[in-house]
């Protein structure tokens, strides 16, 4: 089976948008697509997030195992879990990941914020990402300071020993700015990363380079 960690340059970037793409673009091939959103933050009710990620993979799984953990403050996990009086379990998550990759031909994993994002304490989101061996696909908005955020991203990446598959802009307004034009191929120069695709506000699928991407 293959896996994906989905990470973002920050948050609000297009995560949720550019992983329903994918799992949509999966579907279409006729794969299985599990989906995981491990911590979800800011939740009042249901966790939306997940409830997307779940309808566009169609997948069966209960909503426990698709988003084991749902926190009210719209904070890092670490710190809106301190402040139920909760704390993540990350060996916990490190199974409930693996587990989820057997039942499937492509797992999914959306992170929350950027990739040094903590979970508990001083672990982050490549720390898991590293425990369980998940290639990495980031996504940034395709708008000024994107190049930077993609860049730091991905050397943080690099650094946890994570291999980084691409990655992808997304544009969530119909309005862009001019730097929009060319980020894609300057972060690609100052990376050595490619670019997976653009996804436009209006998308809903995903560019080949992509899907193939997730596969591996």
């Amino acid at each position: 089976m293959s896996r994906l960690f989905i990470t973002g340059t920050d948050t609000g970037v297009g995560k949720t948008f550019v992983a329903c793409a994918l799992a949509r673009a999966l579907r279409a091939r006729g794969l299985r697509v599990a989906v995981m959103k491990p911590v979800e933050t800011g939740v009042a009710g249901e966790p939306e997030d997940a409830l997307r990620l779940r309808a566009a993979a169609e997948d069966p799984a209960p909503l426990d195992d698709i988003c084991p953990y749902r926190l009210r403050a719209p904070l890092a996990p670490a710190v809106a879990a301190r402040l139920e009086g909760r704390a993540i379990d990350v060996d916990r998550l490190s199974q409930d990941i693996l587990r989820r990759a057997a039942t499937a031909d492509v797992l999914l994993v959306e992170g929350a914020g950027g990739i040094l994002v903590p979970i508990r304490d001083t672990t982050t989101y490549a720390d898991l990402a590293a425990q369980v061996g998940l290639p990495v696909l980031i996504v940034g908005a395709n708008r000024l300071g994107t190049i930077n955020h993609c860049a730091l991203t991905a050397r943080a990446a690099v650094a946890a020993g994570l291999t980084v598959r691409g990655f992808v802009l997304s544009e969530p307004a119909a309005q862009r700015d001019e730097s929009a034009a060319t980020n894609a191929e300057t972060i690609a120069a100052l990376t050595g990363l490619r670019c997976l695709g653009v996804l436009g506000h209006d998308e809903s699928g995903a560019p080949p380079a992509l899907v193939d991407a997730a596969l591996g």
